[in-house]
């Protein structure tokens, strides 16, 4: 018995990184999942495969999730595979997040909170939307970012957002009280997104140089896709039921020091 058994989880931006991590973590505990990412290739295909080991069912999901039209294509293709939503979990982004104050332009800007922020709120509505017609409940959940918490020089546009989605959600728990669905954000750290090395049928890559942050981050380390993984499996599973509005950081104590750095 998983902890998600029968449940049915979307993913965005779920090709690598922290995505793949949350995806086969999910699986692993029994959810079948659906893949969202902007690129189709053997790395996506690959992810849905490693899906289908965990005796899960694994779909992808190609689309632009920072229009509403690709949202709604989304949410329709993967309803179409798995008949419902039980989970949705926000994780899309582009590369390349920072930039100086003075480099940052509207169609720089609009990208971000297209991406960041728009396209989390419009996908949080729908699969909302959604599980209230199921009846079942639901978990919506929203990464976030310690770029949310504190300023550090050139990622202004992109705090910004993360910040942005700590309010959205405590909005959308109140919005949808009675209704069973819970919506959450959780806050990285410094994440590793390297895809595994050799044998690729593991959750984690190769984890940064620990010499980056023994000076800045009280775990001296930096954290792994799993880290975040089993705390979306937490939010996703009844060990969360009662957790609703909040943001959850992992980051190995950095905003707790204070210390941040690019």
């Amino acid at each position: 018995m998983g902890l998600l058994d029968g449940k049915k989880a979307l993913i965005t931006g779920a090709r690598k990184g922290i995505g793949r991590g949350i995806a086969l973590t999910l699986a692993n505990e029994g959810a079948d999942v659906g893949i969202n990412d902007i690129v189709d290739d053997d790395v996506s295909h690959r992810a849905v495969e490693l899906i289908a080991k965990r005796n899960a069912k694994g779909t992808f999901h190609a689309g632009d999730v920072s229009t509403v039209a690709g949202i709604n294509s989304v949410i329709d293709s993967f309803l179409n595979e798995h008949g419902q939503i039980d989970i949705l979990v926000n994780n899309a982004i582009f590369p390349d997040q920072s930039r100086p104050l003075f480099d940052t332009d509207e169609v720089f800007w609009d990208r971000m909170m297209d991406l960041s922020l728009k396209g989390y709120f419009f996908g949080s509505q729908r699969a909302a939307r959604e599980m209230i017609a199921q009846k079942t409940g639901g978990r919506i959940i929203c990464l976030a970012s310690v770029h949310a918490y504190t300023a550090i020089e050139n990622w202004t546009a992109y705090g910004t957002a993360k910040a942005g989605l700590r309010r959205m959600v405590k909005g959308f728990a109140t919005d949808l009280r009675g209704h069973n669905i819970t919506a959450n954000c959780i806050a990285p750290g410094a994440i590793s997104n390297a895809l595994p090395e050799g044998n690729d049928d593991v959750i984690d890559g190769p984890p940064h140089d620990p010499s980056r942050f023994t000076e800045h981050l009280p775990s001296a380390k930096g954290g792994l896709p799993s880290d975040i993984a089993n705390a979306v499996l937490y939010l996703s599973s009844e060990l969360g039921q009662y957790v609703n509005g909040e943001t959850i950081l992992v980051d190995g104590g950095m905003i707790a020091s204070k210390k941040m750095r690019d």
